[in-house]
């Protein structure tokens, strides 16, 4: 068999650069030395690193100290910031290409534009761009997404390096009618392209690809996916022994290329392994793949290779995969085998035909998983341990939860508390009781509320144990009543007094709390026997008293606001959580029968501070002693004086 290599394979530039400078900083630097995630995609590469004392961090907590290298997808300006404050030295490898996309879109985003970045979202390269782009910038994998985004008087536009060209097009032609202004940077790297159509090339004269490069690097998934697109039997390797020789029996030329994220020996260990595949004789291939035959009825062990819409197939080490029909997939409906399984699973299948008319093996996962299925129900059912599924359909009544066999969640056991809208739990797993089972029927009745409920009394158990007098702990406003207000502490409520909110008099308690936020508060007492809990949030406050003798020395004069009043005098307000009295005998220097005779409720007057007992709390203030000080001093009487027109006026007039 020929082996032919694509012209354009393996490392592009910017990964090749990261690498070069991680190495010549491990000659250099004699402290610890990590980098910041994968270096590349590539497991092999981060073993080889590895190996060279380079060390792989996933955060920065995990780097105490040392030097840092920025991988070549880059990162947020602020992942920077913080290593730098961390006292960490940091040498950013990040790949030209990237760094470019990087500052047109802030740029971009400085401009006023709305920010789109086309790729994907999840993808490391992804993430650093909008960070630089901040936070109002967006991600579309596809023109399908635009429907999704923000309106916008103006979009800036720019790509992760290894997206194919048609999907920007695509998305920008799908921005321009939403828009006055599409301003479009195509910050695709060439080198993708370059190697996506060497590979191209190279397909029309073999009868199979071999792609090399890591399952996590984007770059090489988009470049099997074109090859599949081609028609050409394609498979994705990572190493030279992932290679199997039935992908190659009859084939006369072979073509191999390699993502941009795969070191030069890996490619070369590829292509040696082929040769000799090449070279075996065909009974040393069969021999080689291991042929097996197989019967109706057998479980079979296999691994998904590849997942189209309307079937998935399987390598059980049959001389062609098996097919799993869609329908034969799941004990549910789904509407995608992308919900069920990914290329790369082991899962057990029951062979339906050893072979089919047209010489398919035809399989079943969901006859398996059946199988299996109703031994550990019958066993979850025995012992009340819970069972896991996923919801794949709402039903009137309840759910429909795939445990390997089609099992009903009804509404009233899917929560503690009544559930409004049950489509939320779609596509969610859930751990579930089995508190019915008939296999001659196959029923299967599911009970999400018993786990829930025993989780809660495990914490409630847990909470009581922890719970100490004196304690700081934070809570969640459960419910609030005219007397206060209910904080869960982690299954164990405790009553939050009205008088134990703030250090000011609160009439409601919904004037200062709402119910679900979050608050500290301070144990003041547990009654373990009657299972009560005292707490107060006015604890935690600075105390308003403390400073009272210097805000408001004896016989200063202050400004106060009626809050109530009676028999006896008025209660006014100083500032929040400190109140003063007006005795009725300082109101005033003549007898005053009533207070609301002078006073009202709202109103603001001036008070002289006449004692403080810092014990009691107790401020004493006088109205009567203000209004003295405040009373205006007489004028002094002029001198009578008498004029020559007081005394000859009338004679003067006539």
């Amino acid at each position: 068999m020929e082996v032919k290599r694509a012209k354009n394979a393996g490392f592009c530039f910017g990964v090749r650069r990261a690498l070069e400078i991680t190495l010549k900083a491990r000659e250099e630097k004699e402290g610890p030395l990590y980098t910041l995630g994968p270096l590349i995609h590539n497991p092999q590469v981060v073993e080889f690193l590895a190996a060279k004392g380079i060390k792989l961090a996933e955060s920065l907590e995990e780097i105490p100290e040392g030097t840092v290298i920025i991988r070549s997808h880059g990162v947020d300006p602020a992942v920077i910031q913080e290593a730098e404050a961390r006292g960490l030295e940091v040498i950013d490898a990040t790949c030209p290409y990237v760094r470019r996309a990087q500052e047109l879109a802030c740029e971009l985003a400085k401009q006023g534009y709305q920010v789109v970045v086309v790729g994907d979202r999840d993808h490391p390269e992804v993430k650093g761009i909008l960070g630089w782009a901040g936070p109002q910038a967006t991600v579309v994998g596809s023109a399908e997404e635009v429907a999704g985004l923000p309106e916008a008087s103006a979009y800036g536009v720019v790509a992760q390096t290894t997206q194919p060209v048609n999907r920007l097009q695509e998305v920008v032609q799908a921005l321009l009618p939403r828009t006055k202004e599409v301003r479009v940077y195509n910050t695709i790297c060439s080198a993708v392209a370059s190697r996506i159509e060497s590979a191209l090339e190279l397909a029309r004269e073999v009868e199979v690809m071999v792609v090399v490069g890591g399952r996590s690097s984007a770059n090489t998934r988009h470049l099997v996916e074109r090859l599949k697109l081609s028609g050409v039997p394609t498979y994705h390797v990572e190493t030279a022994a992932e290679l199997r020789p039935e992908w190659f029996m009859g084939v006369s030329r072979a073509g191999l290329t390699a993502g941009a994220s795969t070191p030069d020996w890996i490619i070369e260990e590829v292509e040696k392994r082929m040769r000799e595949i090449g070279e075996m004789s065909a009974a040393e291939q069969m021999e080689a793949v291991g042929v097996k035959t197989f019967r109706g009825g057998e479980i079979v062990r296999g691994t998904v290779v590849e997942i189209n819409q309307g079937e998935v197939l399987v390598d059980i080490g049959a001389k062609t995969e098996g097919v799993i029909p869609l329908r034969e997939l799941c004990c549910c409906e789904v509407s995608s085998p992308h919900e069920v399984v990914k290329v790369g699973d082991e899962i057990d299948v029951f062979v339906v035909k050893a072979e089919d008319a047209e010489g398919r093996i035809i399989l079943s996962k969901a006859r398996a998983d059946a199988i299996a299925a109703w031994k550990k129900l019958a066993e979850a059912f025995a012992n009340g341990t819970p069972v896991e599924g996923i919801v794949r359909e709402v039903v009137k009544g309840g759910l429909i939860v795939d445990v390997g066999v089609r099992a009903f969640l009804p509404a009233s056991l899917v929560d503690i508390s009544y559930v409004e809208n049950l489509s939320t739990y779609l596509g969610q797993k859930v751990r579930a009781k089995v508190i019915e089972l008939d296999r001659s029927r196959k029923k299967v009745v599911l009970s999400r509320k018993a786990v829930l409920e025993e989780e809660a009394e495990r914490r409630r158990r847990e909470t009581w144990e922890k719970l100490q007098e004196g304690a700081v702990v934070k809570g969640v406003v459960r419910r609030i009543v005219p007397f206060g207000a209910f904080i869960d502490l982690g299954g164990v409520d405790g009553l939050l007094h009205v008088s134990e909110i703030a250090w000011h008099r609160v009439n409601s308690p919904d004037e200062v709390l709402k119910e679900g936020q979050e608050i500290e508060v301070k144990v003041i007492k547990v009654d373990r026997e009657n299972e009560k809990v005292s707490l107060s949030r006015k604890a935690l406050l600075p105390d308003p008293w403390e400073k009272v003798p210097e805000k408001y020395p004896v016989g200063s004069l202050v400004e106060v606001k009626v809050v109530r009043l009676a028999p006896f005098g008025a209660f006014v307000e100083l500032e929040p959580g400190v109140e003063g009295l007006i005795h009725i005998s300082h109101f005033a220097d003549w007898h005053v029968e009533k207070p609301e005779d002078v006073l009202k409720e709202g109103d603001v007057v001036t008070v002289r501070v006449i004692s403080f007992d810092p014990q009691e709390k107790r401020l004493r203030l006088s109205l009567r002693e203000a209004v003295r000080t405040e009373e205006p001093q007489p004028k002094e009487k002029k001198e009578d004086t008498v004029t020559l027109g007081d005394v000859f006026g009338d004679l003067l007039k006539s």
